[in-house]
């Protein structure tokens, strides 16, 4: 059985990291940590990639445009632009100088958006832009889940989905225990894609869970079992048994809490794709779709295989994609 879209593909992905490079060592003695670096570094955290100069925009652009140029894509055939990430005017301002300019949300900065801004400057004069929120490290799994209905019901060919996400100065460095880097992703959704074709798309919110700083134990408490139910659902609607999966290409969380899904899960025949968590960390909205370039880049993963993509993220979001190569 063959999902609805099906055709609809990831055809193109690229992504950009900040220059600078922190062990967590480093970030400890900076004191950007909550847990310590021996429970990270178990954890199989090594390196996080930290923006000193660069804004979230900065890497947005370089992201979108490696994308283009290394694919040799045409601005005029993208038809939309979706983009998530740091809000306003915040996406063109360095981390360290957030805290100056966070007032400038409460005034017409605030209609300063990095999306029409990206539009302008790659010149995708026949694409319209799509602004997403409130998604967190799920941003581009909605970002692509949009992306394949414009294609399906629109007609549109290509859409280009962009995430930009980083930690302000102030904000530390870890996130329940998962060790964060600065970085933006930029990913080609086709129609009638040759390749990485979209089976099924999952996502599940639970809007108790909309504070997660405060309510981390419950957030712990419900990971498992909802990551569970919506990996399953992913693979169901693919139209694949559990057996199918031949990789997982995680979000850059904890390597202990993926052997623990992994387990759950029952996939007997699926490979986790973890080389990325000790060399960035956690990218927030980009891990998955960085992996994922990766692993297709040095052959790890080949053409003609079955795929799952999952993450979690604040808000509380639970998200899955199936994808054939």
């Amino acid at each position: 059985m063959q999902a609805v879209g099906s055709t609809v593909g990831l055809s193109a992905m690229s992504y950009a990291l900040a220059s600078a490079s922190r062990t967590v060592r480093e970030l400890h003695a900076e004191r950007a940590l909550e847990s310590s670096p021996e429970l990270l570094e178990r954890f199989g955290f090594g390196a996080v990639r930290v923006a000193e100069s660069e804004s979230p925009y900065e890497l947005a652009r370089r992201a979108a445009q490696r994308l283009i140029t290394e694919n040799d894509i045409d601005p005029l055939s993208i038809g939309a632009v979706i983009y998530g990430g740091a809000p306003s005017a915040l996406s063109f301002v360095a981390p360290e100088d957030t805290i100056d300019h966070a007032m400038e949300l409460c005034g017409p900065a605030r209609f300063q958006y990095p999306g029409p801004r990206l539009q302008h400057d790659l010149g995708l004069l026949r694409a319209s832009v799509i602004g997403l929120d409130q998604l967190a490290c799920t941003t581009l799994f909605a970002a692509v889940r949009l992306a394949r209905a414009l294609c399906v019901s629109e007609n549109v060919d290509r859409v280009l989905c962009v995430s930009s996400e980083f930690y302000p100065v102030a904000a530390g460095r870890e996130a329940i225990t998962n060790c964060t880097s600065d970085a933006a992703c930029a990913v080609l959704v086709e129609r009638d894609a040759p390749r990485n074709r979209v089976m099924s798309a999952v996502t599940v919110t639970k809007g108790y869970y909309w504070c997660a700083d405060r309510m981390k134990d419950e957030v712990m408490a419900s990971y498992f079992p909802t990551a569970l139910h919506v990996i399953q659902q992913a693979v169901r609607n693919a139209g694949w048994s559990t057996t199918d999966v031949q990789w997982v290409v995680p979000h850059n969380v904890s390597r202990t809490s993926w052997e623990i899904l992994l387990r759950l899960a029952g996939l007997p025949n699926a490979r986790l794709w973890d080389d990325n968590i000790a060399r960035i960390g956690h990218t927030l909205a980009g891990d998955n779709f960085i992996n994922l370039r990766d692993a297709l880049a040095d052959g790890a993963i080949g053409p003609d295989e079955r795929v799952l993509l999952f993450s979690y993220g604040y808000g509380a979001h639970w998200t899955a994609l199936a994808l054939e190569t």
